[in-house]
């Protein structure tokens, strides 16, 4: 298989990204206005209000939270980009996943004033989250992984 160059390998991130946050806010919308409170055995849609950030950490602090949020989003770009040219198609779609998640909370923050999270689970004492929390957390947990156990073919 060809490998892409970094334009195409830029375009594809970018894409991905618009993909996934696209999935992200249009999921919320659909499922916080037509299936609030919907039991599906193993979780529950419930709508929360969010003000702070994981586990409603510095819930007062929307503020100190937007600047976090977009400072670790330009850190995580600026990285992306300075080394998209040695990043497996893995590497693309973990960093993609990562970034997506951050732009949608932060972006539901800076429009909202809160972000909105609607995904209880009903087997397990665990707290509300969202999609964009579900790409954080697969992006992070892959691409740290990725790069404790680094192989032969990554660089991330």
């Amino acid at each position: 298989m060809q490998q892409l160059n970094e334009n195409q390998k830029s375009f594809c991130f970018i894409l991905i990204v618009v993909v996934l946050s696209s999935v992200a806010f249009t999921l919320k919308e659909v499922l916080v206005r037509h299936f609030n409170a919907l039991d599906m055995v193993l979780f529950k849609i419930d709508f929360v209000k969010n003000y702070g950030a994981a586990f409603s950490l510095f819930h007062t602090k929307t503020l100190f939270l937007i600047f976090v949020s977009l400072a670790i989003l330009i850190a995580t770009l600026f990285y992306i980009f300075k080394n998209i040219k040695n990043f497996s198609n893995c590497d693309l779609f973990f960093s993609a996943m990562l970034s997506s998640g951050i732009i949608c909370n932060l972006l539901e923050r800076l429009i909202d004033g809160f972000v909105t999270d609607y995904i209880r689970l009903t087997f397990i004492s665990f707290p509300i989250f969202n999609l964009a929390d579900i790409y954080i957390s697969i992006g992070a947990f892959v691409l740290i992984c990725n790069i404790l156990f680094n192989n032969e073919q990554s660089s991330v």
